[in-house]
């Protein structure tokens, strides 16, 4: 009988292996006094920690269990596990899960009905020197859970779960923002991939996750636009809009993926960033929003009205009579030509990195790479500035600029 080489990860009784020559991942587990497999049918090994999760969680989900006899306990913890470790703010995601596990403890989803209860856990908050913006922003987290539970068929009933009143004017910010000199010393400092990021950032004004899952799929070359939202993702309230290709980032072609390093989409900048930061002596408070907000505040200060503002933030949805606004030249016209500004002064004295593709030799072996990079490697190639149905490069800089 064929042995097991590895044992990688693992959930409740179940854990993952690869039988000897075989790159599949199986489901395994104790039946009796043997081990029993089945096929996760992928070779992909985070899908199969997706895979072995995903069964285990069905596998223990109560259905229509009353909420008394359910411990809230249990529910959080299938929230965080199924979607909270998932989500590009899952490090705000966790510190929530610790503060309702710390206060609740061996709780029931029923108890949380009590809104005494519930009162106790703002005041236990508030105790932790945390701002109403904060306070507000852990009970989303419980709440989210016990909806997700309902939704799913796993409680009968959802309590209701009490806000806290958060005045505007003291939610905190989720990035300070920054001057010219600053922002040229974060991009001086950063790796190209982060480079990138930052100047598209700033270009667009969009949400860091808008430019983690930007493709050149959502990028027209002809029309100068760049859709944020990609293809079947549904708009959310955090709405993406389509904006204007800046002149600056005319010349720097890619495919696949904008964020790419080492050879794969980045998820997430933040080892980058705070590596960057450190050596622009910069302070914590400088986020990926420092650049949304900043961008935000050029634009006001340039001259660039409310309405077209909004557009550009994502904050205002376009009516059906504007479905083809953004192929009117005048769209966003000004707030384009004030981004431009702000990125052409950053890159002042600076160069953006390239894309290119080549080969490398790894342990002997030849690798296909792809990425940016502050000039092209010996060897790699870079895309032509001219693709059918486009105009070259310098055209479209003089177009744009029009």
């Amino acid at each position: 009988m064929p042995k097991y080489v590895k044992r990688e990860f693992q959930v409740g009784p179940y854990w993952l292996d690869q039988r000897s020559g075989s790159p599949a991942w199986y489901r395994c587990w104790i039946e009796g006094r043997r081990t029993q497999r089945v096929s996760l049918g992928t070779a992909d090994f985070e899908e199969a920690k997706r895979l072995l999760t995903d069964f285990f969680i069905l596998e223990n989900t109560p259905k229509q269990a009353a909420p008394e006899g359910v411990p809230l306990a249990d529910v959080l913890r299938r929230y965080q596990e199924a979607h909270g470790d998932k989500v590009r703010s899952s490090s705000h995601s966790k510190v929530a899960f610790g503060y309702w596990l710390e206060h609740w403890s061996d709780k029931t989803v029923n108890d949380l009905s009590d809104i005494k209860l519930q009162e106790a856990f703002h005041a236990f908050l508030r105790g932790k020197d945390l701002k109403a913006s904060s306070v507000q922003r852990i009970i989303s987290v419980g709440k989210a859970a016990v909806n997700r539970a309902y939704k799913r068929g796993e409680i009968k009933q959802v309590p209701f779960v009490l806000n806290v009143k958060v005045n505007k004017r003291d939610a905190e910010p989720m990035g300070r923002l920054m001057d010219v000199a600053e922002l040229k010393k974060l991009y001086a400092a950063a790796l190209p991939h982060l480079k990138i990021f930052i100047i598209w950032m700033l270009a667009t004004a969009a949400r860091p996750e808008a430019i983690l899952d930007l493709t050149d799929a959502q990028v027209s070359w002809e029309d100068l636009l760049v859709d944020l939202n990609p293809a079947g993702r549904e708009q959310t309230k955090k709405y993406r809009p389509t904006v204007k290709l800046l002149p600056s980032l005319t010349s720097r072609w890619f495919e696949g993926h904008l964020v790419v390093a080492k050879s794969a989409p980045v998820g997430s900048v933040k080892k980058a960033w705070w590596a960057a930061r450190e050596a622009a002596r910069l302070d914590e408070r400088v986020t990926g929003y420092s650049l949304r907000h900043t961008a935000a505040r050029w634009m006001r200060r340039h001259g660039v009205s409310e309405w077209d503002t909004a557009t550009q933030l994502g904050h205002r949805r376009p009516g059906e009579t504007e479905t083809y606004t953004a192929f009117d030249p005048a769209y966003l016209k000004g707030a384009a030509a004030a981004l431009d500004e702000l990125v052409s002064t950053v890159l002042e004295g600076q160069e953006l990195p390239v894309w290119g593709k080549g080969t490398v030799m790894r342990a002997g072996k030849p690798l296909n790479r792809v990425g940016w990079y502050a000039s092209l490697p010996d060897g790699f190639t870079g895309i032509e500035p001219l693709r059918a149905n486009c105009a070259p490069v310098a055209e479209i800089g003089k177009i744009a600029a029009e």
